[in-house]
């Protein structure tokens, strides 16, 4: 049996700018690689194709949850690829590690989630609000990184910042966990109000998504 050369190979791939120009993300994430990405767009610009494949998960969850999956899991394949060949640019920003996490999370990949987000925690002296959070969401699955005692000071940790809609719901889990009725109704009237004031923990986004980007409206951190 022969093997087509490396020139032969390239040849034989899809027009991957032709599809990226398009926004055909679906057809992407079925008939490119990761690295086939990697290989021809910056990590600027990759970095945008992946905020742009999590957008369209989103929209595909109702009609097409497979497809969700597969682009939320397409964009982990992607960012690993990134974050070793753009290892400089990477390390620069600790919210491409804890952006990782977060989508690892999206598509069950728990063990990895803990990892990066653990990782972005661990850079930071003074951790914002978000990434506690975030930590505190991926240590506490059914896995349990995190020790109950963990948990409860990383929430306090967390609502000390401000007191938001996600931070409220926070504490109201943590309280409903610990049979306290009346510390959970004061904090889920809390999240109700923050919600109705718009009240919210700001969404960890990479510096290098900004540039190009404002979608805050549109895609939430969950805790």
């Amino acid at each position: 049996m022969f093997h087509k050369n490396s020139s032969e190979n390239r040849d034989s791939l899809p027009n991957i700018k032709k599809i990226v120009n398009a926004k055909d993300w679906k057809f992407l994430v079925k008939n490119t690689l990761p690295v086939n990405i990697a290989d021809i767009y910056s990590f600027s610009e990759a970095m945008h194709i992946v905020d742009f494949l999590i957008d369209s998960s989103v929209e595909e969850m109702i009609e097409d949850g497979f497809t969700a999956d597969l682009m939320r899991d397409y964009s982990v394949n992607l960012m690993n690829v990134l974050r070793a060949k753009y290892s400089h640019e990477w390390e620069k920003d600790w919210k491409n590690e804890a952006y990782l996490g977060i989508t690892c999370g999206l598509v069950f990949r728990a063990e990895e989630a803990f990892q990066h987000i653990e990782k972005a925690y661990k850079q930071l002296e003074n951790p914002p609000q978000s990434l506690i959070l975030a930590y505190i969401s991926a240590g506490s699955g059914p896995d349990q990184y995190l020790t109950k005692k963990q948990i409860t000071e990383l929430s306090q940790n967390a609502v000390e910042q401000g007191v938001t809609y996600e931070t409220s719901l926070r504490m109201a889990t943590l309280a409903k966990k610990n049979r306290d009725t009346e510390k959970q109704n004061y904090w889920e009237n809390k999240a109700a109000e923050a919600e109705k004031n718009g009240v919210h923990t700001p969404i960890i986004i990479p510096n290098v998504m900004k540039d190009a980007i404002n979608r805050e409206d549109r895609r939430r951190y969950e805790v």
